[in-house]
């Protein structure tokens, strides 16, 4: 009786634990927002004395800040798609980031196994989060809208390629190859992020002031 009762519990609980998380990847953009939010204080403690004297009132204030900033770029028709891209690869990207030392890519077939199992949970949770957070998108973008979404698309662009030229292949390339050609990645891949980031801002601008 009493191991039927733990077993009803058991299900309950990880049926209440699937729905918050289902519910936090489908709503990224804030939950990013928070962690963004702990990462800042983390690195500048000196955003605890925003308000004087008021530790916890400081933090909640970083917080509220941020997160209105966040709906605020989700809900307007400008910048809500390109946000919602930008704050689901921002998480996917801090998750990978946390788990780099977990993986260990010794073959090309796990390297490619590992890149394409990022690449599908990504677009997952991008699909889920335009879905749940459905706002009407609008092309026609002004200068100030079209600036911040380039920036938005660049870095998103660079989060991506980090994490798989940086944090996938990159094990790879140095369990197998020597340290010049290693070095010589490294360069290259930095070049390669630096350039597809400049490319996609300014093909963003470009973009937007052509169907403007």
């Amino acid at each position: 009786m009493i191991a039927a009762i733990f077993e009803i519990l058991l299900v309950i609980a990880l049926g209440v634990i699937f729905i918050l998380l289902f519910g936090l990847l489908r709503a990224l953009p804030f939950m990013t927002g928070l962690l963004g939010s702990l990462f800042l204080l983390l690195v500048f403690p000196g955003l605890k004395d925003i308000i004087p004297g008021e530790t916890k009132l400081s933090v909640i204030t970083l917080i509220v800040v941020i997160e209105l900033l966040i709906a605020l770029l989700t809900f307007n028709q400008q910048t809500s798609g390109p946000m919602i891209v930008f704050s689901c690869l921002m998480f996917v990207d801090l998750i990978m980031g946390l788990g780099y030392s977990l993986f260990e890519c010794a073959s090309w077939q796990k390297a490619t196994f590992v890149t394409v199992a990022y690449l599908a949970v990504t677009y997952f949770i991008l699909v889920s989060n335009c879905d749940s957070l459905k706002v009407d998108r609008d092309d026609c973008r002004n200068i100030l809208a079209s600036l911040v979404v380039a920036c938005m698309y660049a870095a998103s662009v660079g989060a991506t390629l980090l994490v798989i030229l940086g944090a996938i292949w990159e094990k790879f390339i140095k369990l197998k190859f020597s340290e010049g050609i290693y070095n010589a990645y490294d360069r290259i891949g930095i070049a390669v992020i630096c350039i597809a980031m400049i490319v996609t801002a300014i093909g963003s601008v470009i973009r937007d002031r052509v169907t403007a």
